[in-house]
């Protein structure tokens, strides 16, 4: 039987008991624990990934509550997230992508991880001052393979952009990264998870001859709007605003949407969308479906129907 993967990133900084008490972790098959960042390693020119305080303590009641619920969930370390900087100099000579490797190895045998995962916001692009040059590109693939060289059979993934399939060196790639987790939202100002853009995302990456049950579909708790007071609002803050009456749920079949009474839109996923979005998964044999992030879904709504998924 084909594993499927219903997947969940949650920020571990600052993450309290009762947090975690409200997920169901029955429901998730792969937890991504955002975030772990780049430093430099004193008296040497080494960015390695390290891990916080907090996020440490985070990782362990993470541990505790899938322990005490009996879950069977794999736990990987994602590095990086939006605007971590570093990766450029991090990866730039082989004995700095071996001190990049030996890290995570270390981090994964302390905090008993299943993993690792590179959350690299983008390999070659400048953008909002974090650092790229014309190397990152093929970096980022010499850094996957020491990686998948040096963690052996634990799970090596990556978040990529929903249509940097043609900016990176797929040939190698393919063979080297278990999953892809296809960021398959941020796609367009309001409409950023429309169903459309997210199938012309997904096609392409599997165009680039990544095996189907390598991609994994991105599912966002949380809308956009060209409104900034509403802009990044979380799902369960949105359903709020909903049951107050100062807003109503508009569902399409291509986008879904909160209308608020001033008239401004915010574009996120229904239940009713994940649905849809999990039949199309079925279809093209996609491994699976993730979501950024858990915390903003407090009573479990999306959770339940993303895990459709694992009961199909």
């Amino acid at each position: 039987m084909k594993h499927l993967v219903c997947g969940s990133y949650i920020p571990a900084n600052g993450l309290t008991e009762a947090q975690l008490r409200a997920i169901d972790f029955g429901k998730i098959t792969h937890v991504f624990v955002a975030f772990s960042v780049l430093e430099k390693q004193a008296d040497t020119d080494f960015y390695v990934p390290v891990v916080s305080e907090g996020v440490a303590d985070g990782i362990r009641l993470l541990q505790q509550e899938i322990k005490r619920q009996n879950a069977n969930c794999r736990v990987v370390l994602s590095i990086g997230g939006a605007f971590a900087d570093f990766f450029c100099p991090a990866v730039r000579t082989g004995e700095n992508r071996r001190a990049f490797a030996e890290a995570c190895a270390a981090l994964c045998e302390d905090y008993s991880l299943d993993g690792i995962d590179l959350d690299w916001e983008f390999p070659g692009i400048p953008h909002c001052g974090v650092m790229a040059c014309e190397h990152c590109v093929h970096d980022f693939t010499l850094l996957c393979r020491v990686l998948r060289e040096t963690l052996g059979e634990k799970l090596l993934t990556s978040a990529m952009g929903s249509d940097h399939w043609n900016r990176l060196e797929n040939d190698e790639l393919r063979g080297l990264l278990d999953y892809v987790n296809v960021m398959t939202y941020d796609m367009a100002d309001t409409d950023h998870s429309a169903m459309t853009l997210t199938q012309n995302a997904m096609e392409g990456w599997q165009a680039q001859g990544y095996r189907p049950e390598q991609l994994l579909l991105g599912v966002p708790f949380y809308g956009r709007s060209t409104d900034e007071s509403y802009n990044w609002m979380g799902y369960h803050t949105a359903m709020e605003a909903v049951r107050a009456g100062k807003a109503q749920r508009l569902h399409t079949d291509n986008q879904d949407y909160i209308v608020f009474a001033d008239g401004a839109k915010l574009g996120l996923d229904f239940p009713e969308s994940i649905r849809k979005k999990i039949s199309y998964i079925q279809q093209k044999g996609f491994g699976g479906i993730f979501c950024w992030q858990e915390l903003t879904d407090r009573d479990g709504e999306l959770r339940r129907a993303m895990a459709a998924l694992l009961d199909a």
